[in-house]
């Protein structure tokens, strides 16, 4: 979605989300004004297309056009970078996470009673001073204690004025009364109705956040007013945490949507994330291995990728590297992010999953690529081959390209899996860095092919892009090593400095799957510094003693 205004001589220029067709076009027409400059600004945007690419270096570099572009991510400020762009990474200001919460109050309205019997029912009250403000009729007997009684194991109790507030106690706002919190005691009010109320979540959620500020969290939950919504920016100042209850699970939702429309908040939560959130806040959990434990497993559990079985110390280093990166200042905290935060996560994973890889890389494995792709399948009619772990493509191109100087391309059906989906759309968009082509052609002119490099690539000053020749013939999808399974059978498959990232049990996993991939008598490329594990080395023969690639024997 793109946004723009005018200031003066300067158009900003906002990119969010995704970059569509027409904003290409909105686009090109912003950037064929003369003298103005334009400030783009890449709001959670991973990768640019190519053609958005072409746009940007015509009127930066050809036209002289005065162009700024700034992300809030770190992938697409690297990924620019390295293409030849001046571009500023001002990543999102510092995530404000408040862990040390123990006082929550959750106000709520018509249809409100069943979502709050269902959370306090399901946390550890012990470690809260919990208050509840309902809108209530003032003609009816409150009883809501003995109903919410039979729920939980913490006392409960309409506030009496004068009560001094405890941990592992419930209050609920008395009938006609608003409740406010003075110097850890309960303050009872018969002042005038807010939003038509009396007990009021608005009254009650500013009282509760002057006293305890960045120790509160209020929830607001279901109801048919506004109740509650005027007090959030109060709140935000406080630095108290603001949780809203998804709309949708809700039949009288008013003051959810209300809320959701001022966009002060934390988060938008079902009742199961609330739940989890408040019981996270504590565990008891106090060195970092074991809150990195937990953050690779919550991995796992909430979004099916498995990193546990990757050596721990990159992995850690990825980790603490991304803190930094993004000032978040403890594990624990990274957690809360992650696991609430999809955006969050996003950027982790592409911290967390390795996208090492070249042209051509090692140019002594490629030699041997060429000599036994020369002596085995010369004659062949149909070849499938398999690159696990392709990262941005450098690698499964140059496969393609020695296939195609081989004069076996047109023959050849290659797959390309990874596991991250962004730099699978990095690969598909096969635009690549003018240094690493360069040092790609002084490999390349030593294999001696009919071809200059030049025959494959697209070239300009500042990046080069694979040609339509190679692009056709590499289908490119997301697979997981780690929990997917065989998807073809193959001729060939390469993996080349993947699995020195894997522990034993997730080798043994991977060289299974490729086992179970291969047809008999194919071939396995692994890297320079990758080893059969002991139970493959009976069903697959080194070809030779100077290269990594093994044949199915068994």
């Amino acid at each position: 979605m793109l946004k723009y205004i005018i200031l003066s001589s300067t158009y900003k220029i906002d990119i969010i989300d995704k970059v569509e067709e027409n904003d290409l076009e909105v686009l090109s027409e912003l950037l064929k004004k003369k003298g103005y400059l334009f400030e783009i600004n890449f709001i959670n945007l991973y990768l640019l297309s190519p053609s958005c690419i072409d746009m940007i270096y015509h009127h930066q570099y050809e036209l002289q056009q005065n162009i700024k572009l700034t992300t809030n991510k770190g992938k697409l400020s690297k990924y620019l970078h390295n293409l030849g762009f001046t571009i500023f990474f001002h990543p999102n200001q510092k995530y404000r996470l408040n862990l040390d919460i123990d006082v929550l109050a959750i106000g709520g309205s018509a249809n409100s009673s069943e979502k709050i019997i269902e959370i306090l029912s399901q946390i550890k009250l012990e470690k809260f001073a919990v208050f509840i403000i309902q809108h209530v009729n003032p003609k009816h007997e409150g009883l809501f204690d003995t109903i919410l009684a039979k729920y939980v194991t913490a006392k409960v109790d309409y506030a009496v004025d004068g009560m001094n507030v405890q941990k592992g106690h419930i209050y609920l706002a008395p009938r006609d009364k608003h409740l406010k919190v003075y110097h850890g005691e309960i303050v009872l009010d018969e002042g005038a109705k807010v939003h038509s109320a009396r007990p009021s979540i608005s009254v009650s959620f500013t009282s509760l956040s002057e006293e305890y500020k960045e120790n509160f969290l209020a929830l607001l939950t279901c109801g048919y007013i506004d109740d509650g919504v005027d007090s959030l920016s109060t709140l935000k100042t406080n630095n108290s945490t603001i949780i809203i209850q998804k709309p949708e699970e809700c039949q009288a939702d008013s003051m959810p949507n209300f809320a959701k429309k001022q966009a002060i908040y934390d988060f938008i939560f079902t009742t199961k994330e609330s739940i989890k959130y408040i019981n996270m806040l504590h565990l008891d959990i106090d060195t970092e291995k074991t809150w990195l434990d937990l953050l690779l497993y919550g991995i796992y559990e909430e979004y099916e990728y498995d990193f546990r079985l990757y050596y721990q110390e990159p992995i850690k280093r990825r980790v603490i590297s991304f803190m930094s990166k993004y000032s978040i200042d403890t594990i624990k905290e990274l957690s809360f992010l992650v696991f609430f935060n999809k955006s969050i996560f996003n950027s982790l994973f592409l911290d967390l999953s390795i996208n090492v890889t070249d042209f051509f890389r090692k140019e002594r494995s490629s030699q041997n690529m060429i000599s036994l792709i020369q002596k085995e399948y010369k004659n062949c009619y149909n070849i499938k081959l398999w690159s696990a772990g392709c990262s941005n493509g450098k690698e499964v191109y140059s496969t393609a390209i020695i296939l195609n100087e081989l004069g076996l391309l047109n023959k050849s059906i290659i797959y390309a899996t990874d596991i991250n989906p962004i730099v699978i759309q990095e690969a598909k968009n096969g635009v690549y860095e003018l240094q690493k082509y360069k040092k790609a052609e002084l490999v390349y002119k030593n294999f001696g092919f009919q071809h200059a490099l030049s025959h494959y690539f697209i070239i300009n000053d500042y990046y080069v892009k694979v040609k339509s020749i190679l692009q056709e013939k590499v289908l490119f999808f997301v697979h997981n090593l780690a929990k997917d399974s065989v998807f073809n059978e193959f001729d060939m498959i390469e993996c080349k400095n993947v699995m020195i990232y894997f522990d034993d049990t997730l080798k043994e996993r991977v060289f299974q799957l490729f086992y179970d991939s291969l047809k008999f008598g194919g071939h396995l490329f692994l890297g320079e510094s990758e080893e059969l594990l002991e139970q493959f080395q009976t069903r697959f023969k080194k070809c030779h003693d100077d290269c990594k690639i093994y044949r199915k024997i068994a």
